[in-house]
C-alpha cells in the first residue's frame, strides 16, 4: 500500500506579496501536510510562486528594475512570511529555476512532435489579470468573472493546445473519480465547462518575460502551461535525476482557489493526458476569504499582509482562527477594522476565538495543573496513575481520533478541530468538577486521598499530553510549548498515530513549568496605551 502523500499549493503570482488570501491555502495545506505526517505517511509538500508574464513585467517596469530582480525580491518575502506561519514545506519551487524551464520547453516539444500543439491566427477576448482568454458567455457585463475589469481584444499567431482531443476522457474520469474533483459544486462546475472549452494558446507574442517556445524566438510559452507544470517539474520529471517523482507522484491533494479550478479541472488534466500520466486523486477547491463581504483587493483597500496578523496574534493565533472559523470548501469573512490610513487596526472575532479557545480553555488548563498544583504539590513530578480517576477518557479519545481521521479524509479541516477541541473541552470541565486544588488540601490533610488526588492530576497529564499531538497540525509551536513542559523525553515532531493512545504518560517524569503558552490578546488595552 502507497505509504506517500504528495500535497501541491497553487503557486503564487509574484507580481505583489503575500495577503491574507495567499495565507489561508498555505496554512490550511500546511495542516493537511502536518496531519497525514502524523498518521505515519511520507508527505511531499510543494509550495512556491509562478514568476513570468506580462504582470511581473509591468510591476518590474513600475519599480524601475528588471524582471528578475523584481521576481527574486517577491519570491523572498513570501519565503520569510511562510517561515513565520511555520509553513513545513519541502520544497519553494520558482517558475524561473532553470531546472523548470528546460523541462518545460521538453514538455512543450513532446507535445509539439505529438500533434497536440499548433500554431494560428487568433483573436479573442483577453484578460490580463487571469493571463487568460475569455469567451462572451463567460463574461459579466463584459467584464473578466474573476477580476471586475474590462476585457481586451487580442490578436496574436501562437501556438495552441488540442484540449479537445482531451476533453472526452476528462468528463469520463471525472465521473467515474467522484473525489478527482472536489468540493461537488466545483465537479459540476468543471463538468459544464467542458461542455464548450475550446483549445487554448499556450504561447504569446506581445509577452517578453517567460519561457522561450522552442525554435521560435519570438513566443513565450503561456504561464498556464508554464506554472501548471510546476507540480511535476518540481519531482524532477523528464530529468536524469527523477527519483522524486518516482515516488511521490501522482499527487494525492492539490489544493486550489476556486477562482484557478477551470485550470487546474480542464487544462492540467489535459497536459498529464498529453503526456500519458497518471491524474491526481484530488484537486480540492476552497473558498476566498472576504474582508468585510468583498474579495481582498488592492482597489478596494482590504489587502492585509500576514506579517501584521502575525505580529498582533501570534502565528498559532492566525492558523487556529483559520482552521476553526472558515469552512473550507466555502467563502468565509474576516470582518477585520481597519485605521484610517488602511492599514489593518483588529479582528474582533480573532480576538474572541483565539482568546477563549487558546488562552482560556488551553492555556489556562496548562497553567493550572503544572505551575499551580503539580509544581507545588509534587515538585513538578508526574504521580501514579489511577484508574479510578479516568472515567471515559480512553474510549472518548478513540472517538476523536476517528472523528478527526474522517474529517481530513473529506477535506474538513473545521470539523477536525471541533473534534480536537472537544478533548481540550473535556478536560477543562474535569478539571472544574475534579478541584484538584480542594483535593491537595484534603490530601495534606488525609494522606489516604493521596492516591485519588495522584490520580487526578495524571488524567489532566494525559490528556494534555494526547491534546498537544492532536493539535499540532493547527498550532505547531503552542503544541511544542505544552509538550516541554510535560517534559517528556521524545520530540513531538516524532510522535505517530499510534501514540495517540490513552496511558502512554510515564510516571515519574519531571515537568517543567514554564511561560503561558498564549497571553490574552486584548486591543483595547492595547488602544488606550496607545493613546496615554
Amino acid at each position: 500500500m502507497k505509504n506517500t502523500y504528495y500535497i501541491t499549493t497553487a503557486i503564487d503570482y509574484s507580481n505583489a506579496p503575500p495577503h491574507l488570501g495567499h495565507a489561508y491555502e498555505k496554512i490550511t495545506s500546511d495542516i493537511f501536510a502536518r496531519h497525514y505526517r502524523l498518521r505515519g505517511k511520507d508527505v511531499y509538500f510543494l509550495t512556491g510562486v509562478d514568476e513570468h508574464g506580462s504582470k511581473n513585467e509591468k510591476a518590474a517596469k513600475e519599480k524601475g528594475v528588471t524582471p528578475q530582480q523584481h521576481c527574486d525580491e517577491i519570491a523572498v518575502k513570501y519565503q520569510e512570511t511562510w517561515a513565520k506561519l511555520n509553513i513545513s514545506y519541502d520544497q519553494f519551487i520558482r517558475t524561473s529555476d532553470d531546472k523548470h524551464k528546460e523541462i518545460v520547453q521538453k514538455i512543450f516539444t513532446q507535445l509539439e512532435n505529438q500533434g497536440d500543439v499548433y500554431k494560428k491566427k487568433y483573436e479573442g477576448l483577453y484578460c490580463t489579470g487571469c493571463e487568460a482568454f475569455y469567451l462572451e458567455k463567460d463574461l459579466e457585463e463584459g467584464k473578466c468573472p474573476i477580476h471586475k475589469k474590462a476585457v481586451e481584444t487580442v490578436t496574436e499567431e501562437n501556438y495552441f493546445f488540442k484540449i479537445t482531443k482531451y476533453k472526452d476522457q476528462i468528463k469520463e474520469h471525472i465521473i467515474k473519480n467522484p473525489d478527482f474533483i472536489q468540493p461537488d459544486s466545483r465537479r459540476n462546475e468543471v463538468l459544464n465547462l467542458l461542455e464548450d472549452f475550446e483549445d487554448i494558446s499556450v504561447s504569446r507574442e506581445t509577452v517578453k518575460w517567460g519561457i522561450k517556445v522552442p525554435n521560435d524566438e519570438n513566443q513565450v510559452i503561456y504561464v498556464w502551461l508554464d506554472a501548471l507544470n510546476n507540480y511535476i517539474t518540481a519531482l524532477g520529471y523528464l530529468t536524469d535525476d527523477d527519483s522524486l517523482y518516482k515516488k511521490y507522484w501522482s499527487a494525492d491533494a492539490q489544493i486550489v482557489g476556486k477562482d484557478i479550478m477551470r485550470f487546474h479541472g480542464i487544462i492540467w488534466p489535459s497536459i498529464l493526458l498529453a503526456l500519458n500520466i497518471e491524474l491526481p486523486k484530488t484537486i480540492f477547491a476552497h473558498g476566498f476569504i472576504t474582508v468585510g463581504g468583498s474579495k481582498i483587493s488592492k482597489t478596494t483597500g482590504n489587502v492585509i499582509s500576514p506579517d501584521d496578523l502575525i505580529e498582533k496574534y501570534q502565528a498559532d493565533g492566525l492558523r487556529y482562527f483559520i482552521a476553526r472559523e472558515l469552512n473550507y470548501g466555502n467563502d468565509g469573512d474576516f470582518a477585520a477594522e481597519f485605521n484610517e490610513d488602511k492599514t489593518f487596526k483588529k479582528c474582533e472575532i480573532l480576538e474572541n476565538r483565539v482568546n477563549a479557545d487558546l488562552a482560556n480553555n488551553l492555556g489556562n488548563s496548562l497553567n493550572r495543573i503544572i505551575a499551580s498544583i503539580l509544581d507545588k504539590n509534587c515538585e513538578g513530578i508526574v504521580p501514579e496513575r489511577n484508574l479510578e480517576t479516568e472515567g471515559d477518557f480512553s474510549e472518548f479519545v478513540e472517538s476523536v481520533k476517528t472523528k478527526v481521521l474522517e474529517s481530513f479524509d473529506n477535506f474538513d479541516i473545521q470539523s477536525s478541530v471541533i473534534a480536537v477541541w472537544d478533548l481540550v473541552n473535556k478536560l477543562n470541565k474535569y478539571i472544574d468538577t475534579e478541584a484538584p486544588w480542594n483535593l491537595a488540601k484534603k490530601a495534606q490533610e488525609d494522606p489516604s486521598t493521596k492516591p485519588y488526588f495522584h490520580g487526578v492530576l495524571y488524567t489532566c497529564l494525559e490528556s494534555l499530553r494526547l491534546i498537544s499531538i492532536l493539535t499540532s497540525p493547527y498550532i505547531p509551536t503552542i503544541a511544542g510549548k505544552i509538550w516541554d513542559q510535560l517534559g517528556i523525553n521524545e520530540k513531538l515532531e516524532d510522535q505517530k498515530w499510534d501514540k495517540i493512545t490513552w496511558g502512554l504518560t510515564k510516571s515519574g517524569t519531571q515537568t517543567h513549568k514554564g511561560e503561558v503558552v498564549y497571553p490574552r490578546v486584548d486591543s483595547k488595552l492595547a488602544d488606550k496605551t496607545k493613546k496615554k
